[in-house]
């Protein structure tokens, strides 16, 4: 018997969410979200209006899969913070699909960029168990 592939990525998926730690998953999120943005920039130099908008929808689901993430209450301000980037972000990728404009990509990308290394140096002191308490709060933000 032949398990059909979206189980098993499924099951992977489970698997990877349950050994991976938090921190590493958020970083691996936005690692997603820039290679979509990549995609979609690639797809507007090329003409490929379908796969701009493929891309850039995949890119918003995960934004929007982080803001979901966040924990209001015990992340507070930053939280706070955090759901108006994300907000912003899912803002500039309806743009790229209405002005199908490149430099908006690299705006994009530049800014997942300076999230993501500072989500990986957070993941990084976790790891080393030397993310200090502030750095820890906002581990919580999105718990």
């Amino acid at each position: 018997m032949t398990v059909p592939l979206h189980a098993r990525a499924f099951d992977a998926y489970g698997r990877a969410s349950t050994t991976i730690p938090p921190l590493d998953q958020i970083v691996m999120l936005y690692d997603g979200a820039m290679l979509r943005v990549r995609e979609a920039r690639a797809a507007i130099e090329r003409g490929d209006i379908e796969a701009r908008y493929r891309a850039t929808s995949r890119a918003t689901a995960i934004v929007d899969a982080l803001q979901a993430c966040l924990d209001h209450e015990q992340g507070g301000e930053i939280a706070a913070l955090l759901d108006r980037y994300y907000t912003y972000l899912s803002l500039r990728l309806a743009a790229v699909n209405i002005r199908n404009d490149p430099a908006i990509c690299d705006e994009i990308l530049a800014r997942l960029a300076e999230m993501r290394a500072s989500w990986a140096e957070l993941a990084a002191g976790a790891a080393a168990g030397t993310a200090p308490a502030r750095e820890a709060a906002v581990g919580a933000a999105i718990a």
